[in-house]
């Protein structure tokens, strides 16, 4: 029987290349922007200086910072009936 290899951790993060998931997103975001523009060395140096700076900012704020701003400002409605619409900033009785 082969050995199977746990994760340290359960609440690690997944792991896409070198960069975590929700640092996955604007390095394939601007990868395609330079395809399209005919800029990709460009967009991807840009790519990196935005990771550092995003790093920074999540690493010194509590965990789930990001998500919870992107709700904020509406960026993930959901049409679940728990969640309240991200957009309705007041609740009558």
């Amino acid at each position: 029987m082969d050995a199977v290899t746990l994760p340290k951790d359960v609440d690690e993060p997944i792991t896409m290349l070198i960069w975590s998931a929700d640092e996955f997103v604007p390095v394939t975001m601007m990868l395609g922007l330079g395809m399209v523009i005919g800029q990709v060395v460009i967009m991807l140096l840009l790519s990196y200086f935005v990771i550092r700076l995003y790093r920074r900012f999540r690493d010194n704020r509590q965990d789930g910072l990001p998500l919870h701003l992107a709700y904020w400002i509406g960026l993930l409605p959901s049409k679940a009936i728990t969640v309240p619409n991200p957009y309705i900033r007041e609740f009558l009785p």
